[in-house]
Order: structure tokens, then C-alpha cells, then sequence
């Protein structure tokens, strides 16, 4: 056998040593799952409490209902005199008949306005009393009152006495209003301020109405029609109209809650018994005991969130239907095949939060630190979870391409009955579910690879030591930690920054000092800050190195310009999937305006030349130096990508930019410099705010690259493909570049790191 062959057949066996054999995955689950079942926490966490809790709630629902009942409301009138002319508001202790048509009993009070001296001696009492308690609501009728508009005045007969009547007869309306005092931190008081307001509408309805009678005008004119609704969802869909919004909540709320706790236990509470090492040094994987914990994990995840659900469900259904709050249907048991649609879902979400949270519990050095890693974790994942609940929100494409959101949102769809709009987006949902689980499943098995997470020093912190090491114990390059840092300052300095702003600047110099403070003192400067502290080079933490490749920066620059329409068109379908709204593009209009208006150069300098060189540098220079390190070349792109595409702060760009930012990132991985990205960067957005005047241009064939179209310039069909055509062949150039070895060998091939550092197998690639 030839070296080479030999060569070959090492990276074979080394492939096939790392791949997972199944009974030791099965037999680290069933270990896992025996300690916790033996456990009594977790049995009565997970089992035990589920089954009690909901019966017991609903058993002190119960017991409270039998002793609920409705307070008499404390209704104050001042004023009441000044309505001797106008259609009774109070009959004797009440208000008059047909103007209150709640149950809910009140007792009313009347005071004269004479009885203050002046309205801001009423203004402070009736203050007073609603704060006190001593009435729920106070309703103040000024003594403007007294000259409204007189219902029993005949019109004719007033104008033909107008004349010889010494008193004037009041026949045109005044503007009055009447005061309603609440308190809005009173939920009594907020009632009585609805019922209240229901009870002046009936008595003005009845003033105008004789108005209009006396005037010989039919009162009907007023509603000269009647909104008769009429439902046409069938009789099963509004059965589970509740429960489609409600139920997949729930079981996600407590598909998380089922992760986290046995996740702690598995990782960091093994590190607390001492047990971890032992089954570290067991002939099976780390890939072999991350499948197996997670496998558990996810048991667990799907366990609690069913037991949670199904006892939710049976006791439920009985105390409402004992309350007798069924009788819409609202609170009716939901149909089986729904509950199935939602426990096929329930799997790989319960998949997905078992990995991520077996990775945060891989960094926690106890359990008691693992709760404070989980705990932001939930907050962070909550959002996907209550994003599907905000009023407007469907499933589309848009919100297919969500994790989590997009699953809920069809399985919502799925107990609606709208199976064929659940089958249309089934292919964006698997495909981002699928993505975002083996993205979560390859950072909890990096965990598991990593001696420095799993076995971290549990010394404690001092402020004095630390910075005494962080200037002794510099390096060239940035660390992982000082990049999480970095990203996280430019993201908080950039959203403090943006809430600073309260207008549009409608002028050039505004706008760029609107551009340039957050690029230059928000981004750069943090940048550099942190470079000059953190590392012994300013050039190589930057990443400010000429690329070994004399074709790479003509190749780069070829690539920002061919790249552009594809970056237009992605745009567009951005545009389209989520729309801007009307008021953000009223308000980026006048900025539109001015950049078109302003000259050439000052634009692409401030738009295209500062961007790239500010954003670069602390993307793909200062944060990916240091998230590269150790192998970790995914990790770098998909991090520094995310975290340019969240500083554009708008949406629709941000989706956009994150995408650039893929292309960017893998430039600069296989480059080993920041230069390559700043030449497509300046190239990307020259050609952005340039095309509107390239199309403009007089030059002969220009036509065969930028139309001119009615919604803004576009490119040429024809020269969208060829660019694309060019694009490829750009990208293949860089992706045939000699790159660092343990970078790319980290990147294609995740925990073969040891093999990956052999000289011989690394000249293979």
C-alpha cells in the first residue's frame, strides 16, 4: 500500500471510530433515565405533581366559586339639579329605568354642586374619594349642563316667540362635557368607569332622541341599519378555537420547563456527585453521551409536557363544565386528532430545547449555577413561544422561517382545520425546525468535546486578579470570551444609540452625523478599545493581514460586484415574505431623498467606504479573530453573521445583511484576513446607493446591465444569471484556496480534532 493509500485508510478508520454506535447510545439513556426515575424530585416533578396540581386548583376553583359574588358598586353623581329641563338621568336612589341593564347592583350617592365652593375643592374631594375607596367611580356634571339644548322646545314655535319673549328660548346645542372620575389601579373602579360610560351613552341616546322628536325628525335616521353576525366556522373549528391558541402554549411552556430541570441534573449535577468523569472515561463517544443524555432529556421534555396537558385538560373540562362556562363551547374538551397533530409537533421541539439546554447545562459548574444559565435561556425562547399569540400573527411564509413560531403557528393551523394552508408551509417549517435542531445538537455535542466546559476551574473571582492577568496574559489574537464580549458591548451601545435618535434628520450633515456617530463611536471605537487592551497586536486581532492568495483581493472585488443583483434579489424577496409598513417608509423617505440629492462621492464615502471599514474590522476582524479560534470557523460565521445582521436594526435589512454576512464570513475563513470582506462590502453598498444614477447614465450599453422601471432601477434578467454564473466561480476560487488546516479540517469535520492536527492527514487537504 502507497503512503497516500495509507493516508486515506487512516482518515476511513478515524471516520469510522467517530461514528456512534447505537447500543452504547441506548445504554447511556437507560442509564440516565434509571437515575432519574429513581430520583423522587423528579418523579414527583414530572408525575407526581402534574397529576395533583390541576385537581387541587381545581378544587380551590370550586370552593371559591361558591363564595363569590358582586359587590354593590359606589357610584357618586354631583350635579344632578342642573338637569331639570334635560330627560331624567336619576329616578329617585337609581338611575332611571332602561339606562342600567347590568345585574351587578349600585349604590348611588347625590351631591349638589353647591355643596363645594369652587371646582377645585369638587376636583380634590371626588379625587379623594375614588383613591380612599369611598366611591368606585365619581361623575361630575358641570353647571354648563343647565343651558344644553331642550328637548321639549319646538323649534318653530320658539323662533315665532323669539321676538316678544323676554327670556331668549334655547334652541341651538353647547358644547359640554361630563367628567368621569376613576382609578385605573381599582379593578372595581375600571368596571364602574365601563358601566358608567354605557349608562351616560344610553341617557344621551335618549336626549337626542327627543330632540330629534321634537323637532319632527324620525329618531331612526340614526341607526337606519342593524349589524346582524353570523358565523360561518363549523361547529367542531370554534370548539377548538380556544384550545388552538391556548393548548400549544401550554405544552411548550412545560416542554421547556421538562428540559431544563433534568438537563441541570444530567450535566451539572453529575459534576456535583463526581460521576461525570466516570462515565467520561467509559469506552463510549462524547457524540454516543450526548445522544443518550439528550435522548433522555427529551423523554423527560415530552413526559412533562403531556402529563401537564392532559391533566390541564380532564380538570378543566369538569370544573367549567360544573361552573357552567361551557355553554359556547369555549371551554369543551378539544377533538383527539388535534392533541395527536400537537404531540407529533411536541417532538422535535422538545428535542430542540433538550439540546440547547443540555449545552448551557454543560457549562454550569453545579446545579445551583446551571438554574441561573437556564433561567435567562427561558426568557430568551419565550418570545418564539408568545410571538404566535399577538393578534394579526398567521402562518405565512414569513413566519414559517421562524423557529418554534413557525411550528406552533401550523399546528395551530392543523386543530383550525386549515390543512391546506398547515401542507403548503410543511416544507419551510421541517426544513427550519430540522436546522435549528442539529444546529442545537452540534453545539451541546462541541460541549461535550470541550475538556475546558466540561471541567472548568471553579476558583472565585477577583476583579484585581483578573485584570492583572487580562494585561500580563495577552495574545496576538482575541479570545472566544472577549468576542461574546465585544459583539455584546456593539449591540447594546448600537440599541441605546438607536433609541437616542427621536427624528428623521432632513438634511445631508444630519444625516451623516447620524450615520457616522454610531459607526465611528459605537462600533469602531469599542472595537479598538478592546483590541489595544485585550491583545499584544493591533494588526493580527484585527485580522489586517494581506492575504497569502495575489488573486484574492482582485477575486473579492469581482465578488461584491457580481454578487450585487443576487443581494438586490434577496432583497426583494425579503421585502415581499415581510413588508415594510407604511409608516416606517413614510418615515425613511426623507433620507431616501436627501441621499439621492446629496453628491456621489460624500455618499459612497459615508454609505458605502465607513461602513465596510467600521464594520468589518469588528466583525470579521476583532470578533471573528476570536471566535475562530480552536477549529471553531462555523461557529465564527454564523455568530459575527447574526450580530451584523441585528445592527442594522431594521428588520427587512437585518434579514438581508445576515445573509451577506454568510458570504462574508466565509470569505474572510478562507482568506485569514479582513480585507477580502471590506472590498466586497464597499463594492455591495456603492452599487446600493449608485444604481438609481448608474441608470441614469448616458453611457452606451449600460441599458444591458440597470433598467429603469416605475418601483426603482433594476437589474437586467440576463445579467442577474451571468452574474450569478460569476458569483459561483468566485466563490469556488476562494473555496480552493489553501486555508488553516485545524479552521476548515474544525469546520467539515466537527469532533475529529485530534485526527485533524495529524501532519499526514492534513496534507491530504
Amino acid at each position: 500500500m502507497t503512503l497516500e493509500n495509507e493516508e486515506i485508510g487512516n482518515v476511513e478508520s478515524a471516520v469510522e471510530i467517530a461514528t456512534p454506535k447505537w447500543k452504547n447510545v441506548w445504554l447511556i439513556y437507560a442509564r440516565e433515565m434509571r437515575d432519574q426515575l429513581r430520583d423522587r424530585r423528579t418523579l414527583f416533578t414530572i408525575i407526581v405533581l402534574p397529576i395533583l396540581l390541576y385537581p387541587l386548583v381545581g378544587t380551590l376553583l370550586l370552593q371559591i366559586a361558591q363564595f363569590s359574588h358582586e359587590y354593590p358598586m359606589g357610584v357618586c353623581v354631583v350635579g344632578n339639579e342642573h338637569l331639570e329641563r334635560l330627560p331624567a338621568l336619576i329616578d329617585g336612589e337609581s338611575f332611571s329605568e332602561g339606562l342600567v341593564e347590568s345585574k351587578q347592583p349600585m349604590e348611588l350617592v347625590k351631591y349638589s354642586w353647591n355643596e363645594f365652593e369652587n371646582r377645585d375643592d369638587l376636583a380634590t374631594a371626588s379625587e379623594k374619594w375614588v383613591r380612599d375607596g369611598v366611591y368606585d367611580v365619581v361623575v361630575i356634571l358641570p353647571p354648563e349642563m343647565a343651558n344644553a339644548l331642550d328637548p321639549t322646545v319646538d323649534v318653530d314655535e320658539a323662533r315665532a316667540t323669539e321676538a316678544t319673549s323676554d327670556r331668549e328660548p334655547n334652541i341651538s346645542p353647547i358644547n359640554v362635557n361630563v367628567e368621569v372620575v376613576f382609578n385605573v389601579a381599582s379593578d372595581q373602579s375600571l368596571v364602574g368607569r365601563d358601566r358608567i360610560a354605557a349608562v351616560i351613552s344610553r341617557w344621551r341616546d335618549r336626549w337626542v332622541s327627543r330632540i330629534l322628536t321634537s323637532r319632527k325628525v324620525d329618531a331612526s335616521l340614526l341607526q337606519p341599519f342593524g349589524v346582524l353576525p353570523r358565523d360561518i366556522a363549523p361547529v367542531n373549528v370554534r370548539e377548538a378555537a380556544f384550545w388552538s391558541k391556548m393548548l400549544p402554549f401550554v405544552m411548550l411552556v412545560w416542554a421547556m420547563t421538562g428540559a431544563f430541570y433534568p438537563a441541570i441534573d444530567m450535566v451539572a449535577g453529575e459534576k456535583e456527585r463526581g460521576t461525570l468523569e466516570t462515565l467520561l472515561c467509559s469506552p463510549a463517544l462524547r457524540g454516543e453521551i450526548v445522544w443518550g443524555k439528550l435522548a433522555a432529556v427529551t423523554t423527560f421534555s415530552m413526559m412533562t409536557a403531556i402529563l401537564n396537558v392532559g391533566s390541564m385538560l380532564v380538570t378543566s373540562t369538569l370544573v367549567f363544565r360544573q361552573m357552567s362556562m361551557g355553554a359556547n363551547g369555549v371551554f369543551t374538551a378539544p377533538p383527539f386528532i388535534p392533541l395527536l397533530w400537537l404531540i407529533i409537533a411536541l417532538v422535535p421541539l422538545a428535542a430542540l430545547f433538550s439540546a440547547v439546554a443540555l449545552a448551557v447545562a454543560a457549562m454550569a459548574k453545579s446545579s445551583k449555577e446551571g438554574q441561573y444559565y437556564l433561567m435567562p435561556l427561558m426568557m430568551v425562547s419565550l418570545p418564539l413561544v408568545l410571538l404566535p399569540l399577538m393578534p394579526g400573527t398567521t402562518l405565512g411564509i414569513g413566519t414559517s422561517l421562524i423557529p418554534v413560531t413557525g411550528m406552533f403557528l401550523m399546528v395551530r393551523a392543523l386543530i383550525e382545520g386549515q390543512y391546506g394552508a398547515a401542507l403548503m408551509h410543511l416544507p419551510i417549517v421541517f426544513c427550519v425546525t430540522t436546522g435549528a435542531l442539529l444546529l442545537a445538537t452540534r453545539w451541546a455535542r462541541r460541549q461535550f468535546e470541550s475538556e475546558g466546559v466540561l471541567f472548568a476551574g471553579g476558583e472565585q473571582w477577583e476583579f484585581t486578579q483578573w485584570a492583572k492577568r487580562l494585561w500580563l496574559d495577552r495574545e496576538p489574537y482575541t479570545t472566544p470570551m472577549q468576542s461574546y464580549f465585544a459583539a455584546a458591548l456593539v449591540l447594546i451601545a448600537l440599541f441605546f444609540g438607536k433609541l437616542a435618535v427621536t427624528s428623521m434628520p432632513n438634511t445631508f450633515a444630519g444625516i451623516a452625523q447620524l450615520i457616522m456617530v454610531p459607526q465611528i463611536g459605537l462600533i469602531l471605537a469599542p472595537t479598538l478599545l478592546m483590541a489595544i487592551i485585550c491583545t499584544r497586536s493591533l494588526r493580527l486581532s484585527l485580522r489586517l493581514v494581506i492575504p497569502k492568495s495575489p488573486l484574492a483581493l482582485p477575486v473579492a472585488l469581482l465578488l461584491g460586484i457580481t454578487f450585487h443583483p443576487l443581494y438586490v434579489l434577496l432583497a426583494s424577496w425579503v421585502s415581499a415574505i415581510y413588508p415594510i409598513s407604511d409608516s416606517a417608509a413614510t418615515a425613511m423617505k426623507p433620507f431616501a431623498e436627501q441621499i439621492s440629492a446629496a453628491p456621489w462621492l460624500y455618499v459612497v464615502l459615508l454609505m458605502a467606504v465607513l461602513p465596510a471599514i467600521c464594520e468589518e474590522l469588528a466583525y470579521r476582524g476583532f470578533i471573528f479573530g476570536g471566535l475562530v479560534r480552536e477549529g471553531a470557523g462555523l461557529r465564527a460565521i454564523l455568530v459575527t453573521s447574526v450580530v451584523f445582521g441585528i445592527s442594522h436594526g431594521v428588520l427587512q435589512q437585518s434579514i438581508s445583511a445576515t445573509c451577506m454576512g454568510f458570504i462574508l464570513g466565509w470569505v474572510s475563513l478562507r482568506t485569514g484576513s479582513v480585507l477580502p470582506g471590506m472590498l466586497i462590502h464597499v463594492t455591495n453598498n456603492a452599487l446600493s446607493v449608485s444604481m438609481g444614477r448608474i441608470a441614469e447614465w448616458d453611457w452606451q450599453g449600460i441599458d444591458l446591465f440597470i433598467k429603469s422601471s416605475p418601483g426603482g432601477p433594476e437589474y437586467q434578467p440576463i445579467w442577474t444569471v451571468i452574474a450569478a454564473g460569476l458569483t459561483f466561480c468566485c466563490l469556488f476560487y476562494f473555496a480552493l484556496m489553501r486555508t488553516n488546516k485545524e479552521s476548515f479540517f474544525g469546520m467539515v469535520f466537527p469532533g475529529l480534532s485530534t485526527v485533524a492536527s495529524d501532519s499526514k492527514l492534513a496534507r491530504l487537504y
